[in-house]
């Protein structure tokens, strides 16, 4: 147990600034140019800037005494505010987090740590520049940048270098930071210059795709040894050194479409459930990024393991003066599980006839008309039905052993999913492979479609296998969903939020009087909807339908969204939703009060390509699935009328600039190539590149309008 003393130096960490230089204990003022990126190998960051206070970052390599930090108004460091020397901690991995407070509002500042210890001469850090918020009640303008996904391996952050040249008041960072995984072969790659092979391989979970192994982090060295690499990058580093942070984590931070502390690699196919490992990855997020624990008693490091997850609150709000008032979201710590579920059998019935007879009328529609459209099944607990009955748990108790579960899980698994009945399409072929391998006089034939109930099985929302996350988080049928969305709300819409989220959320933008309301989610609330009917994509029959792309985002939870815009954001007026996630940038017209910017990837692969990688093989599905990533844009633009912006091939980020009433809003994209090389040296060539795609709108008119100088 720490004494008390050394708990307050470990823990809270803040500092005071002053009008005047305060001197350190025994040192010197001066100190010189020694910068060591040796010693300070990640360098420096900044973050959550309030009008009188911000959060500095550093990490040591290794164990130091004589730990000061500096805080001064010019770049030479002649006119200090803080000179205060430090207790580092010992269990963070070096990591040191300073909260200083006394500033002034709109200010900017620089700063560096120092060493001096053992007789040297002075070590600093490279030299840092933040900046505080404006007061709330000041009228100046506002600039800052957006920017999501940035996978490491092969891959290079060369949509960062435009940023190196704006003037910023601050950078938003919508998640995925780092990515758990390390060469996933579904989207990730690596190479002799940016690879990542976990250290601690054992504390590492093992995962298979396509016969091919690779790991994910599990253990907290995992995801520190992620993190550090990660903030390797001098281009990131050069950002962070250059305006404060202001960040929220999505999956990969933890585990990708991850929901509370489930990961879903298996697919339903093991419980994935892992406190553990939830607690690791946030004990190393929170050292990693300066991100400002807003606790009673100030802690920041070391991170409490009992204050972590499920205990730890990192939604916030930011005001940023008259202009903007930041809502930084948690889509994850809360949500439930994904509506459909991964190792639903699909002739399983999420509804059956009776509830559906019962259910239909409280949401406006006719039984018989809705009935009329679904799919027959077959109930299979009368006597009669035995023979059906025995060749279908035959069939599905074999796919359940398949998928790695063992007998009991098997058996258990094959009785829910036929508890309710089996839906006619999948009974089919269970019963043709039953037939198959058993003598002609035991032969069963397909029950006729007439005179079956009807009900909404899984199949009808595009589950064609159990223990998969198609049709359950990815290519979901949107009439069908929509419909099971519907009837599973009456019950209560769930909210991924939860309930203290919610709550404040609907309060800070009620009570906010910001011109503008900014609401930061690591996913995307616009809707990407792809039409397969489309006679150019030549797609197999029973592709032919509207299918909803990602229920991993907002259109898994369609009835809470649209609560949100009609009781939350559209009656605030003036707001914008900033996410990311997708890989692929999105100008979104949600209503007319409410606009959406969704950033495209920093570097991780493009939503077309990872589409494109998806089409293995030969065939028509394949062959459709290409024709599908090749027409993206187009047809994500077609699947939804509010979009006005759509580019699925391309990476880069976002920035916004307000002042008074008017928005500018601008992604700076990229072709997908530059990611693979590095282009730190030349960044002319990644200018010449460059696209730029311009919006403004104003507080009286939130309609997006085009600018000059876009590449559209």
């Amino acid at each position: 147990m720490h004494s008390p003393t050394r708990r307050r130096f470990l823990s809270a960490l803040v500092v005071i600034a002053s009008s005047t230089a305060l001197p350190a204990l025994g040192a010197t003022r001066d100190v010189p140019g020694n910068v060591s990126r040796t010693l300070f190998p990640q360098s420096v960051a900044s973050g959550d800037p309030r009008p009188d206070r911000v959060l500095l970052w550093t990490r040591v390599a290794s164990p130091v005494t004589g730990l000061r930090v500096q805080v001064a108004e010019d770049a030479a460091f002649e006119r200090l505010r803080v000179d205060r020397v430090l207790q580092a901690p010992t269990d963070s991995d070096g990591c040191i987090k300073v909260r200083v407070e006394g500033l002034t509002p709109a200010t900017t500042y620089h700063y560096r740590f120092v060493v001096e210890d053992d007789g040297t001469a002075p070590r600093t850090s490279p030299h840092g520049r933040t900046r505080t918020a404006p007061a709330p009640d000041a009228d100046v303008p506002v600039r800052f940048a957006f920017m999501s996904c940035q996978d490491y391996g092969g891959r290079w952050y060369n949509s960062l270098l435009p940023l190196l040249d704006e003037e910023l008041d601050f950078v938003l960072h919508l998640g995925d930071f780092i990515y758990e995984t390390a060469g996933d072969p579904q989207f990730q790659q690596q190479d002799d210059m940016r690879a990542i092979t976990f250290e601690d391989v054992d504390g590492a979970i093992r995962l298979e795709r396509g016969g091919r192994a690779y790991f994910a982090a599990r253990s907290l060295h995992n995801y520190r040894q992620l993190h550090r690499t990660f903030r390797d990058d001098p281009v990131l580093q050069a950002l962070l050194e250059r305006a404060p942070l202001v960040a929220i984590w999505d999956d990969h931070e933890f585990s990708d479409d991850c929901w509370q502390d489930v990961g879903t690699y298996h697919d339903g196919a093991r419980d994935e459930r892992d406190l553990e490992r939830r607690r690791n990855a946030e004990q190393a997020y929170f050292e990693y990024l300066p991100v400002d624990l807003e606790l009673a008693d100030g802690a920041q490091l070391p991170v409490t393991r009992e204050r972590l997850f499920p205990n730890l609150q990192i939604w916030r709000g930011l005001r940023f003066g008259r202009a903007l008032d930041l809502l930084v979201t948690d889509y994850r710590s809360a949500r439930p599980d994904h509506p459909i579920p991964e190792d639903a059998f699909p002739g399983a019935l999420a509804f059956d006839e009776p509830a559906l007879r019962a259910r239909l009328p409280r949401l406006g529609l006719d039984p018989e008309q809705v009935l009329a459209t679904l799919v027959p099944y077959v109930p299979l607990e009368t006597p009669e039905r035995a023979p059906l009955r025995a060749a279908a748990h035959a069939g599905v108790l074999h796919a359940a052993r398949a998928a790695g579960l063992g007998d009991d899980a098997a058996q258990r698994y094959t009785e829910a999913a036929l508890a309710g009945g089996i839906a006619l399409p999948a009974l089919a072929p269970l019963l043709e492979g039953w037939n198959a391998a058993a003598p002609p006089e035991a032969h069963l034939a397909l029950p006729e479609a007439a005179g079956l109930p009807r009900g909404l099985p899984w199949l009808a929302m595009g589950k064609t296998g159990a223990f998969t996350d198609l049709g359950a988080r990815y290519v979901v049928v949107q009439d069908a969903f929509d419909l099971f969305a519907a009837l599973h709300a009456l019950d209560g819409a769930a909210s991924p939020y939860g309930p203290a989220q919610r709550d404040w959320l609907t309060t800070r933008m009620r009570d906010s009087d910001a011109r503008f309301k900014v609401v930061a989610s690591s996913v995307s609330f616009t809707s990407l909807v792809l039409d397969l009917s489309n006679p150019a994509l030549n797609a197999p029959a029973p592709m032919r339908r509207r299918f909803y792309l990602n229920l991993d985002h907002w259109d898994g939870f369609p009835v809470e969204r649209r609560r949100l815009f009609e009781e939350v954001f559209d009656p605030a007026s003036g707001t914008i939703l900033l996410s990311g996630d997708i890989h692929a940038s999105f100008a979104t017209q949600h209503s007319a009060a409410t606009v959406e910017f969704t950033a495209p990837a920093v570097s991780s692969e493009t939503l077309a390509s990872i589409i494109e990688r998806s089409a293995s093989g030969d065939g028509p599905q394949a062959d459709a699935t290409r024709r599908l990533a090749a027409a993206l844009d187009a047809v994500v633009l077609h699947g939804n009328p509010g979009i006005q912006h759509a580019r699925t091939r391309r990476h880069g980020v976002g920035l916004v600039h307000i002042a008074g009433n008017a928005v500018e809003a601008a992604f700076i994209e990229l072709p997908e190539a530059t990611s693979r090389s590095r282009h730190y040296d030349a960044p002319g060539l990644i200018d010449a590149q460059a696209e730029h795609h311009r919006f403004a709108f104003s507080r009286d008119d939130m309609r997006l309008r085009r600018t000059r100088g876009s590449a559209d």
